[in-house]
């Protein structure tokens, strides 16, 4: 397999969006206000961002067999900086109103489910090497957090007839959750296969394998990505994609450097028949 660049990734992974925009499944205030260009700037920024940072390695975030051994317990910083985020929609969710319309709670519902169930994979799935450098915890944290709030914000400012009547289109809808739960499962499942790698006791890293490891590096961020995908299908608001952009610029990149990693660690590694994230495209 040829060593296709960023390029390729990011813009199959923005396809769908697109795809959904011309559907009709992407909402966009009649104005915009300067929040809301704010906003798009920013998320236009941190693309940017993870490009330069990740893919350029310019800063990249260190954690994980990128990282040198840190000074935080590796299950608490994992936990923390999943949780921080989960409370920060929470909070901005409460001085929004705290509203009970279905689309409010829908989207509060499976925002926490997802970092919920990463709370859980950090205390009872995975299993860690080293622990986490402070900083990174807190760009991390930091990071998330900040896609938390702008989320939050912009699912709020969905208004009109299309709040109160989000959920007639049934179709949008159905295949937002399912390809939303498909990811969580194929997440889940990936990191699953991952810690069932290390025997108790043994931290000696091993060529990953078993379900989709065998057509890419990365599985597990492909699920993560088809969860923030089905979430901005299942919210409409163009805010319910502000995660999903920046996501796939920073896990295109990172599945990009643990291709790498794998190739040059382990002289069997069978790189060239080995996408890094999307299976037959990347």
């Amino acid at each position: 397999m040829s060593d296709r660049p960023f390029a390729v990734g990011f813009i199959f992974g923005v396809l769908p969006v697109l795809l959904s925009y011309i559907k009709g499944w992407v909402w966009f205030p009649s104005e915009l206000s300067w929040e809301d260009k704010g906003l798009m700037i920013l998320c236009a920024m941190i693309v940017v961002s993870n490009y330069l940072n990740e893919y350029l390695q310019w800063y990249p975030l260190q954690y994980s067999k990128f990282a040198p051994e840190g000074g935080v317990p590796a299950r608490l910083g994992w936990f923390l900086l999943y949780f921080i985020p989960m409370v920060a929609y929470v909070l901005v969710w409460n001085y929004l109103g705290a509203s009970t319309e279905p689309y409010d709670l829908l989207m509060l519902g499976l925002y926490c489910a997802h970092f919920s169930k990463r709370c859980l994979e950090t205390l009872f799935v995975h299993k860690y090497s080293k622990d986490c450098v402070l900083i990174a915890v807190i760009e991390i944290a930091t990071f998330y957090s900040l896609g938390a709030v702008t989320t939050a914000y912009s699912l709020h400012s969905l208004s009109g007839p299309e709040r109160h009547s989000f959920l007639d289109n049934e179709l949008r809808v159905k295949i937002g959750l399912g390809v939303y739960c498909t990811g969580q499962l194929c997440n889940l499942a990936h990191h699953y296969i991952l810690a069932s790698l290390r025997s108790p006791g043994k931290y000696k890293y091993v060529i990953p394998s078993g379900g989709l490891f065998s057509l890419v590096v990365c599985p597990q961020y492909a699920g993560e990505l088809l969860s923030w995908l089905g979430f901005g299908i299942v919210g409409m608001s163009y805010g319910a994609f502000i995660n999903y952009m920046p996501m796939v610029a920073y896990l295109s990149a990172r599945a990009h450097h643990t291709y790498r990693w794998y190739g040059q660690k382990f002289e069997d590694y069978p790189g060239k028949s080995t996408f890094k994230l999307w299976p037959f495209v990347y």
